[in-house]
């Protein structure tokens, strides 16, 4: 880091949380906090592996926290509590009936590609049909008419209009269509641990 501090590098900081490192978390955020850029940030999300590797995935989900470790470490950072608590508002929503499939910016104002010339709209969206080959697709066209086309995209089946398109902690959860996809395949289909994790950070706030 000294390194860095000397050559005017001013780094900005993050760090997982999970069980291996839980009880580090107040050192580690004090660490980074002293030395990162602008602002640190720690997150619960563990998402599963691009190649779909069981068994490399087994280990990853067993190193998650549990939703009420998730919403323990988020009340025991003083700063990302207070940050919580005064984004509630926008975090607890009113229901708005169904919604579009990415509640998120990816292929809004940027885009990711892969080692391979792969076009993604972020760099976890990995979907084949989300995702298209540089070397087939001109850059132009992939950003200009596949992304917005793959943003358009309707969801499908009744589980997600039931569920995550009515739902009020849309903001509060781990939900996007790419983790979605490495958890079950489809881009489209809820999460039953992810909505835990929504459900105890509402009681979280309150």
């Amino acid at each position: 880091m000294s390194r860095l501090e000397s050559a005017g590098i001013k780094p900005r900081l993050k760090a997982m949380a999970m069980k291996s490192n839980q009880h580090e978390l107040g050192e580690i955020a004090a660490f980074c906090r002293r030395y990162t850029k602008d602002y640190f940030r720690f997150d619960p999300q563990l998402h599963l592996r691009y190649d779909r590797n069981l068994s490399r995935n087994l280990e990853i989900k067993a190193e998650r926290l549990s939703p009420a470790e998730v919403a323990a470490v988020e009340r025991a950072d003083c700063q990302r509590y207070q940050a919580l608590q005064r984004k509630c508002d926008r975090l607890l929503i009113k229901g708005t009936g169904a919604r579009s499939l990415f509640f998120c910016r990816a292929g809004l104002d940027s885009f990711t590609i892969g080692w391979d010339g792969t076009f993604k709209l972020c760099g976890s969206l990995t979907d084949p049909s989300c995702t298209c080959d540089l070397r087939e697709v001109p850059l132009k066209k992939a950003w200009g008419r596949f992304a917005p086309s793959v943003r358009k995209r309707k969801p499908g089946g009744k589980r997600f209009s039931e569920m995550c398109g009515q739902c009020e902690l849309v903001n509060l959860c781990l939900w996007c269509p790419a983790h979605a996809y490495l958890e079950t395949g489809k881009v489209d289909e809820p999460v039953d641990a992810f909505c835990a994790v929504a459900e105890a950070r509402k009681e979280l706030l309150g």
